[in-house]
């Protein structure tokens, strides 16, 4: 595993370039489409597990909101938020964040094989225990802008970006605020070390 590693870091950092964290301007919305309909029965989400795989983007965060919702509705027992993700719009994944502060239920977060941009702050943001699962790798890098913002938008989410890193984790404080043009690869165990999870699964 260990000599597979700078392979597997460089076919993340190829990745990353097309596409990561990045704030975008919606035109619009064409509203729900049947596939994406929340199957409020379905077992993993009774179990109290929600999967967030693939990209970050405005529908992935209205269903998990959803999700979230309805589960500290029926209990306040914790909820399971499993990542798998290269990232995404940074708006929705604040929006999701800020949900998670706001309900009852903890929050418990996992990594699993890719954890990537707007993916690591959602890890970070767990208000339970937060896991990576060993050998798994939690990409920390900038925001990208795309379109125009109103005056101040863009200034107060990098803020924003910043102090959420500053509370949740321990990263050197030379890698912040973190620009968008360098990318920081962590293992498992260096996500640890920063602070970034509480602990290690092991497979």
């Amino acid at each position: 595993m260990t000599k597979r590693l700078p392979i597997l870091c460089a076919l993340v950092l190829i990745a990353l370039i097309q596409s990561g964290c990045m704030i975008t301007m919606n035109s619009g919305s064409e509203g729900a489409r049947p596939e994406d309909r929340i199957d409020f029965a379905d077992p993993v989400l009774q179990h109290r597990q929600l999967l967030l795989f693939g990209d970050i983007d405005q529908d992935a965060a209205k269903r998990i909101v959803q999700e979230l919702l309805f589960l500290d509705n029926q209990s306040h027992e914790p909820i399971d938020l499993y990542l798998m993700t290269p990232g995404g719009d940074l708006k929705s994944a604040f929006a999701i964040e800020h949900v998670i502060r706001t309900i009852q239920s903890k929050v418990n977060t996992y990594a699993l094989s890719e954890c990537n941009s707007g993916g690591a702050m959602l890890l970070a943001a767990g208000t339970g225990t937060r896991r990576a699962f060993r050998g798994a790798i939690i990409v920390l890098h900038g925001m990208s802008v795309h379109g125009r913002f109103p005056a101040g938008m863009v200034d107060n989410l990098q803020d924003g970006y910043t102090k959420f890193w500053q509370a949740h984790a321990k990263l050197p404080s030379s890698w912040l605020p973190l620009p968008h043009d360098i990318t920081h690869v962590l293992t498992a165990e260096q996500a640890l070390q920063y602070g970034v999870v509480d602990a290690i699964v092991e497979r």
